[in-house]
């Protein structure tokens, strides 16, 4: 329990960091593509078979890989944006609502894939629970339209990794492997990005990209280690409402974030909806 409890935080983390990037002047883009840099060489490092990386090359999934790299760190961007304009509540619960999607391709791409009444009711519970975490009682915010990218580009993410796990990866190391390749990827295009742009990059942003790094990679490998030990039944509906929870918490008694009532009936619904489709 341990790693999931571990694997939460690390995902909380990431969305106070952009909102400790926004005060501090730091450019977000920047930081997000040496993130990648770091967790790169930190799956490096504690990956276990170091001789297999040579196999990336020939891997079936290194073309699609390359695609995932380029949402990934556009995603990332989007989550940025989103935690700094709307908040944190917003943020988290739009990036992990987003399982709906994944959930409804892979009911319409197999139809030997179950989807039953309660996972159905997940479904509809999880559309009114973004309506509501997203409704404001003033005007609508034209920053709104970042949270709608942000989840339907998280699902579409989630799907699309779903998928490459389900066809391509064998083992949990060929998966590690898989990922280490599309933070290299990520990076790599971040860093074409700034030179295009012409953007400065100082010692602050590569500092903030250390910090970012650290906690982006561990949020990944708590959750394989989780799954080890504790199966997808537990991990996946436990992390997801542990993540939005502490999250829209943290933000509201922390960062004062207005929470309207209408929004925590949204973030309540949320977790049934996590519930229905995860564990039914």
């Amino acid at each position: 329990m341990i790693f999931l409890i571990l694997a939460i935080f690390s995902s909380v983390i990431l969305f106070f960091l952009f909102k400790e990037f926004e005060k501090q002047k730091i450019n977000t883009h920047n930081a997000i593509t040496f993130n990648y840099l770091i967790a790169c060489i930190m799956g490096f490092l504690l990956h276990p078979t170091k001789n297999e990386l040579n196999s990336i090359l020939y891997a079936d999934w290194l073309i699609p890989t390359i695609i995932l790299g380029l949402l990934f760190i556009i995603m990332f961007n989007i989550m940025a944006i989103t935690t700094q304009k709307l908040g944190v509540s917003i943020a988290s619960t739009a990036a992990k609502m987003s399982l709906i999607i994944p959930v409804l391709i892979a009911y319409f791409i197999n139809s030997n894939t179950p989807l039953s009444n309660l996972k159905i009711s997940g479904i509809i519970i999880g559309l009114i629970s973004v309506y509501f975490t997203f409704k404001k009682e003033t005007k609508v915010n034209k920053s709104i339209i970042f949270a709608i990218v942000l989840f339907i580009g998280s699902g579409l993410t989630d799907a699309t990794i779903d998928y490459i796990r389900n066809v391509y990866l064998n083992e949990v190391s060929e998966f590690t492997l898989f990922i280490i390749t599309i933070f290299f990827v990520a990076f790599i295009l971040g860093l074409i990005n700034i030179f295009f742009n012409k953007q400065k990059i100082n010692f602050k942003d590569i500092k903030a990209g250390l910090i970012l790094g650290i906690p982006n990679y561990f949020s990944i490998y708590f959750v394989l280690k989780s799954l080890e030990i504790l199966g997808s039944i537990t991990v996946f509906p436990v992390l997801n409402i542990g993540i939005v929870l502490i999250s829209c918490t943290i933000s509201w008694l922390f960062y004062k974030e207005k929470i309207s009532k209408i929004n925590w009936i949204g973030i309540f619904l949320a977790c049934i909806s996590i519930l229905l489709i995860l564990w039914f």
